[in-house]
């Protein structure tokens, strides 16, 4: 009588099945995980340009007009506001695009090398002396509601 031989491991289809379900999964959640990272640096954007606004506004209760300088340290010869130009992890740039004795608006923009490329929602983010936000996708429309 011919004995029955028992099977062990795995056939070649098994493993190769087994590794695209994991590839198919892996790449789910890369791009999830890209995206979460795009919209903390964008919130990382919105926090800044909320202390800049802030700055601007103790600049004009104490100089009687709102700063045109960024990125200006103590004992500057030149007044301007105590942030810095770029968010904290380098994605975004912050910029006054004017400003004078009664508006002003600050503007963020992705730095190219940033890595903020894929987030085209939010090109540019902004504020200004009212408070009014606003944001600009890629192809230059509206998205504020989106963005902030």
């Amino acid at each position: 009588m011919a004995q029955a031989s028992s099977r062990t491991g795995f056939a070649l289809i098994e493993v190769m099945i087994a590794l695209v379900i994991v590839a198919i999964t892996t790449s789910l959640a890369f791009a999830s995980y890209r995206q979460h990272l795009i919209r903390s640096h964008r919130i990382e954007a919105v926090q800044a340009l909320l202390a800049a606004a802030a700055e601007q506004e103790k600049f004009h209760l104490a100089l009687g007009r709102y700063s045109d300088r960024i990125d200006a340290g103590v004992g500057d010869e030149q007044a301007g506001l105590p942030v810095a130009s770029t968010t904290t992890h380098r994605k975004y740039e912050l910029a006054i695009e004017y400003a004078d004795a009664a508006r002003f608006r600050i503007v963020a923009t992705p730095l190219v090398d940033g890595g903020q490329a894929d987030d085209l929602q939010c090109r540019r983010l902004s504020i200004d002396e009212s408070g009014r936000r606003e944001a600009l996708d890629a192809s230059g429309h509206d998205s504020t509601s989106r963005c902030w």
